[in-house]
């Protein structure tokens, strides 16, 4: 009877340990899998971009940026064009968005006429410029006898998002006057990608 009840044991003892061997090969043999997988995760996982997107760079400070204006081109006979630039000179990249508040002025920072009335025949866009770059907005200007052109210093410029603002020094004809609503003097189109005058490029959203 013990000889059969030991070899009892012994039989039980053998089916237990090859069961418990066949789990431990059916886990040994998919982690690897596992591990295969995660390690392919690990080396396709996207990383930080080097640049930051429009939606996370933040707006253009005007202690980083230059203004600048381009010479002016005639459209009529009685409008002209100009480049406003935008240049970051900051080392980090930031985002223009908007219309700049424009005004013309005298030598003594007093503001000439009408200020610039927004030309909504573009889009506005969040341009993103990096580190020496630049975006621009047209300005045009029209003149006539009965606005009162006088020669004026440069222009006041906001820039968007902006409270202070920056003189922009340059001699150009300008209208004292003020005039009735539909014939504005200067108007001003949304910040674009890109330098007026062709000297550099940005990005948009």
């Amino acid at each position: 009877m013990r000889a059969g009840a030991s070899l009892g044991l012994r039989i039980a003892a053998a089916v237990a340990f090859g069961a418990t061997a066949a789990l431990a090969v059916t886990l040994n043999r998919g982690a690897p899998v596992h591990a295969a997988l995660a390690s392919a995760k690990g080396q396709n996982a996207p990383r930080a971009a080097a640049t930051r997107s429009p939606a996370a760079a933040p707006g253009c400070a005007l202690s980083g940026l230059r203004i600048s204006l381009g010479t002016g081109s005639r459209v009529t006979t009685v409008m002209t064009s100009y480049p406003l630039d935008f240049t970051n000179v900051s080392g980090v990249p930031c985002t223009l968005t908007g219309y700049p508040e424009v005004a013309a002025y005298r030598g003594d920072g007093t503001e000439v006429g009408d200020a610039a009335v927004r030309d909504t025949s573009v889009t506005a866009l969040r341009v993103l410029l990096g580190p020496g770059q630049t975006a621009h907005a047209s300005l045009d200007a029209s003149l006539s006898v009965r606005c009162r052109p006088v020669l004026v210093s440069g222009l006041r410029v906001v820039p968007p998002g902006q409270l202070a603002a920056r003189y922009v020094k340059r001699s150009l004809t300008a209208c004292a006057a003020r005039v009735p609503v539909g014939e504005d003097y200067l108007h001003v189109r949304a910040i674009q990608p890109g330098s007026g005058t062709g000297r550099a490029s940005a990005a948009a959203s």
